[in-house]
């Protein structure tokens, strides 16, 4: 995107760059505002100036009925197979399912399975954050769930990677952006807060863009106030003292002045040992157009023969022969800083739509009859509002009459009590429920919803197995939105990766567990996805290929499993039922299936197997030793015999 300041300010400028994209998509987020007003209940109707007086929350029912707690497994594949590359792929994909458990992906993945059916769509931003420090790490990956409503893409453009530029919204404190981005509180209070919030926050608006370089850039503003402008914002930084040079770390000025640039390269001090025991050197060779430089020094001469120094006479002194010799030329190890090059936004779909940034929203399909429905359930109570008993009395009574019951005695003579009487007025409103109840199928339908799937009661379904094909079909009618986050939740992981690879300088342990059941440890460690080309060029190589594990939700579906694994140990898929490594297989599996206790029957089964060992091998070391002391005797036995047959021994000497 290019950046023409001619005669306005570069604030006046993405000012209007935000204002001219929000106002092109103004009629969505009207559709926004509208689906969020419907899921909660609006008694709005369409095309009138009366509301609804009575709401049957349709909207909010079918949407809820679709929230899941699934969160998809990372699974990530090398482009090219090496062992190295599968070494690195599993380091990955293990640093991932850590992640999972240590960002609060189930509180965002609550706020995201209610965005994507209502607005037809979430947005996430996937930061990384120098704030985040442990005792022995810096730096580590911050994710937030987005609604649409704050965020406004590029017009007409409708593939968040092929956006130029893009702007998110966002409520935070004045004191929060004095840390965040250094600046005096005095212009922290010069921003502006959104209508609805106090006077101590700020509402910012972060502005992604690709230069002409393609490199992604940051702009941050609030109200008329600058707050960062950041170019290249993928790159390291470090300042540089204008006058000697150096780094700030390094600088000895008395007056330095500082200035902010990227940081390309690295250079080693030292040889880093790899996860694979491999050594990437401090010191390496020099290569120019893919042949390796050499140059000429001198060394001592050694006989070939001998293996010894060389000597020869100079000036009457034997001193060690010095010849030129062909050596690489080696120089420091420089490795260049990886640079993401993708903006940090990923848009979950809800389902895919023809021109639309975001996907289609469950909302919108089922609001014709949400409208009918709060019409009908208004007009039933109308009805029975309307409807009643009304009473009849004689002209000249004299009392009161209310809507009271059971209140009010009336004394009336014998002669005329008969002209005391009712009116009962009853309405017939079970067309209108009826009529009611068909617009609440048609949207279930719409959606792909069966009463199965609510876990209602349905008489179609004779049978758990009919009742257990009727949620799967459903399920199958929904898979497209769960293959939608499936994708969203690859482009999150990427992202991630990227990041580690770009600022993570310290080795990053995670933990797993192995076909074994145990507790095991890895490091994911930046180094390891270093190569190096033909030309001598250092390089990440972070093909990589990121996707959803297909295997179901074991959270979701424990009991599943549970019932699964029994089925499996008991027609001896695992081996033997009578054997204990057979018992031990099933509770490892139970195990890793968070099935309760199965940890201490993994750990008791263990020590049997142990016992077990240990008395076959004192069981064998005692044949062993009979077998030993069998022989010996057959030994002795036939040493006596020889003896006996050659006279035997009296008194020490031979008969």
């Amino acid at each position: 995107m290019r950046i023409e300041l001619e005669d306005t300010t570069k604030l006046a400028f993405f000012q209007n760059l935000y204002n001219e994209a929000h106002s092109a998509t103004e009629q969505m987020y009207e559709k926004l505002t509208q689906h969020l007003e419907q899921y909660k209940g609006s008694p709005k109707i369409d095309g009138s100036n009366t509301d609804a007086t009575q709401v049957r929350n349709i909207t909010y029912e079918l949407i809820e009925s679709q929230v899941t707690s699934y969160i998809p497994n990372p699974a990530v594949n090398a482009k090219m197979f090496s062992e190295k590359n599968e070494r690195n792929a599993k380091s990955i994909e293990t640093l991932l399912r850590n992640k999972r458990d240590e960002l609060p992906f189930e509180k965002l993945n609550d706020m995201d399975e209610r965005f994507n059916p209502i607005y037809g769509g979430s947005v996430w931003l996937i930061e990384w954050d120098n704030s985040i420090m442990t005792h022995n790490t810096v730096g580590d990956t911050k994710i937030s769930c987005l609604s649409p409503s704050k965020f406004t893409g590029q017009p007409n453009i409708y593939d968040i990677k092929d956006m130029e530029y893009c702007f998110i919204e966002f409520e935070t404190t004045k004191d929060d952006i004095v840390r965040k981005y250094g600046v005096a509180p005095t212009i922290a209070d010069e921003t502006e807060s959104d209508e609805n919030a106090d006077d101590k926050t700020a509402t910012l608006y972060v502005c992604y863009y690709k230069n002409d370089k393609d490199k992604v850039c940051q702009y941050i503003w609030s109200a008329d106030t600058q707050l960062s402008d950041i170019e290249d914002y993928y790159a390291r930084k470090r300042y540089i003292c204008k006058k000697c040079g150096k780094r700030k770390e390094l600088c000895t000025c008395e007056k330095p002045v500082f200035e902010l640039q990227n940081e390309e390269y690295e250079e080693l001090d030292r040889d880093i040992v790899l996860s694979d025991g491999t050594i990437l050197p401090a010191m390496s060779e020099v290569i120019e157009d893919g042949q390796v430089v050499m140059e000429t020094i001198k060394q001592q001469a050694i006989d070939a023969q001998t293996g010894s120094v060389v000597l020869e006479d100079i000036n009457g002194v034997m001193l060690p022969k010095m010849i030129d010799v062909q050596v690489p030329k080696m120089e420091k190890t420089k490795l260049p800083f990886y640079t993401p090059n993708i903006l940090p936004i990923v848009i979950r779909k809800n389902t895919s739509e023809e021109n639309n940034l975001l996907g289609q929203s469950d909302c919108e399909f089922i609001r014709p009859q949400q409208q009918a429905i709060n019409k009908l359930e208004s007009r039933i109570v109308e009805k029975l509002i309307g409807s009643g008993v009304f009473p009849i009395v004689p002209e000249d009574f004299s009392g009161e009459i209310d809507n009271s019951l059971w209140k009010r005695v009336f004394k009336s003579k014998q002669s005329n009590h008969k002209l005391f009487g009712r009116l009962d007025l009853q309405v017939d409103i079970s067309r209108d429920i009826m009529q009611s109840d068909r617009l609440y199928d048609q949207a279930k339908r719409i959606l792909g919803i069966t009463d199965s799937y609510q876990g209602q009661y349905d008489s179609s379904a004779q049978s758990g197995r009919a009742k257990q094909i009727q949620v799967q079909q459903a399920a199958g009618r929904l898979d497209s939105k769960r293959q939608m986050k499936n994708a969203a939740y690859a482009e999150i992981d990427q992202i991630i990766f990227q990041y580690y690879l770009a600022y993570a300088d310290e080795p990053r342990p995670a933990a797993y567990q192995d076909a074994q059941g145990r507790r095991q440890n890895c490091m994911f460690n930046r180094y390891d996805f270093l190569e190096r080309d033909d030309a001598g060029e250092w390089y990440y190589n972070d093909e990589y290929l990121f996707s959803a594990d297909a295997s179901i939700d074991i959270e979701k579906s424990r009991e599943t499993l549970w019932q699964e694994n029994r089925s499996n140990f008991q027609q001896g898929a695992y081996g033997d039922p009578q054997q204990l490594e057979t018992l031990l297989i099933f509770w490892q599996n139970m195990e890793s299936t968070h099935y309760p206790f199965a940890h201490d029957n993994v750990e008791r089964i263990k020590m049997l197997i142990e016992k077990q060992q240990l008395m076959l091998q004192l069981q064998q070391e005692n044949a062993n030793l009979k077998t030993e002391v069998d022989n010996r005797t057959g030994y002795e036995e036939y040493l006596q015999q020889l003896l006996n047959s050659k006279g035997g021994i009296n008194n020490g000497g031979q008969q």
